[in-house]
């Protein structure tokens, strides 16, 4: 019999690994039919949707999965409770979302009619959090397959779009679709796999008991989402679009390995829980272990698309992308801190220590606002480049070495860094 959380793993990262590939082709026809110009404005306008996420997950995503774990006899309960939360805090979203939209002063027509576009499809992302039932579940096949049909069929209009008509708000209009029908997709799966929606078992109790336990990881998503994300938003604003779109060609292809890291923390997590309570031996061990497998895939994947950058990019993309080659050289680097930082979060949520989620995230987010803020204007898209790489270093990786209680994580972490020097004497020698 196959391990499940193996056959999970094995799910996640075919569909991720699928998702990747039709995301890298459906970018570089948007990219080259586009140009610069539109395409940095696409680019831009998701980044600032991306930035309102935060307030559809309210830090419940990973709370879900442990509450489902920890109290199977109340999973109707959870469910309904944590769907409605996530609902309420997508239609905040959406009203910010079109405030921004009609009072930006720099906003062109076009461009503040896609923003209340994406807004309004924004509130069936609340419908996502189906998702992690799955995932306590380690059912993770049965989302696969939806996600890559939507994925596949939406992929495949978009190109059609851009090939056909190069119009940018029906262009806009595919990617809301998108996003409603992924959230029913969830949806339809929920009430086919379970035992359906109750929503008379909605408990504003409950969870507002949840909601001060993800407190923490609210505030926390907010500034990593900032750090994530405001490079793009602050080149638009301090740059142009055009820059936009040439550094944004650079971020889609160091941040389309992230798939790896995700899939894989995703799947261990429930495994991890459970051994954290019936073996702490173990339990250390087996972070060491995924830590290390997470650190080697992001070192072998920079140092690939290191060197295959400058000769590659302008021959996919076009000359008119020429400066996106240095620009993901210096960017895949934060790779390496991004991977094990999703071991890290889970972490955070088995040891209840949610407040460094907070401290790390928010360091992360001021160090990449100074650092774009001082260097943007100078060097440009190269700028947003070493400050995302700087800030990403201290959020995932310094941060942790500020506190005793939070050491532990940080050896791990700098073992796994350490590994290529140490590799033999670790793996083979058999030593501690």
């Amino acid at each position: 019999m196959v391990n499940p959380i193996l056959k999970n793993i094995s799910w996640l990262f075919s569909e991720k690994l699928l998702s990747m590939l039709i995301a890298l082709i459906t970018m570089w026809v948007l990219a080259r039919q586009l140009g610069p110009q539109n395409f940095g404005t696409l680019s831009y306008l998701l980044a600032i949707i991306a930035l309102l996420g935060p307030l559809v997950a309210l830090g419940l995503n990973s709370i879900i999965v442990r509450e489902l774990i920890n109290k199977p006899a109340y999973n109707d309960k959870i469910m309904s409770t944590v769907i409605g939360l996530r609902l309420f805090g997508a239609i905040f979203g959406v009203m910010l979302c079109w405030l921004i939209a009609f009072f930006a002063n720099n906003f062109t027509d076009v461009e503040s009619t896609c923003l209340y576009i994406l807004g309004l499809a924004s509130i069936f992302s609340g419908l996502n959090g189906f998702e992690f039932w799955f995932q306590a579940k380690v059912a993770a096949g049965i989302v696969a397959k939806m996600r890559t049909t939507v994925v596949i069929v939406f992929a495949v209009l978009k190109i059609i779009i851009t090939l056909s008509s190069n119009n940018l708000i029906l262009l806009v209009s595919i990617f809301a679709i998108e996003q409603a029908t992924l959230g029913l997709g969830f949806l339809w799966l929920y009430i086919r796999e379970s035992t359906g929606i109750k929503i008379d078992l909605f408990d504003w109790s409950y969870g507002l008991s949840i909601i001060k336990q993800s407190f923490w990881l609210i505030l926390s998503g907010i500034a990593a989402v900032i750090y994530l994300k405001i490079d793009q938003v602050m080149l638009g604003q301090m740059a142009g679009r055009e820059e936009v779109g040439i550094y944004s060609v650079a971020v889609r292809l160091s941040e389309v390995w992230y798939f790896f890291a995700t899939a894989v923390v995703v799947s261990v997590f429930p495994s991890l829980l459970k051994q954290r309570s019936d073996n702490p031996s173990l339990y250390s061990k087996r972070l060491q272990q995924v830590c290390d497998l997470l650190f080697v895939s992001a070192l072998v994947s920079a140092i690939c698309v290191a060197f295959l950058s400058p000769v590659l990019i302008p021959i996919v993309f076009g000359e008119a992308y020429k400066g996106s080659a240095v620009l993901l050289s210096i960017h895949i680097w934060a790779g390496l801190f991004v991977f094990m930082r999703a071991l890290v979060s889970k972490w955070l949520i088995a040891e209840h220590l949610l407040k460094f989620s907070l401290l790390s995230h928010g360091l992360g987010a001021l160090v990449n606002i100074v650092g774009n803020y001082l260097l943007i204007p100078s060097f440009g898209g190269l700028g947003a480049a070493y400050a995302t790489v700087l800030s990403y270093a201290i959020a995932s990786y310094v941060t942790f070495w500020l506190h005793p209680i939070t050491f532990p994580i940080a050896k791990i972490m700098t073992r796994s860094l350490l590994l290529p020097f140490t590799l033999g004497k670790r793996y083979w020698c058999h030593l501690p």
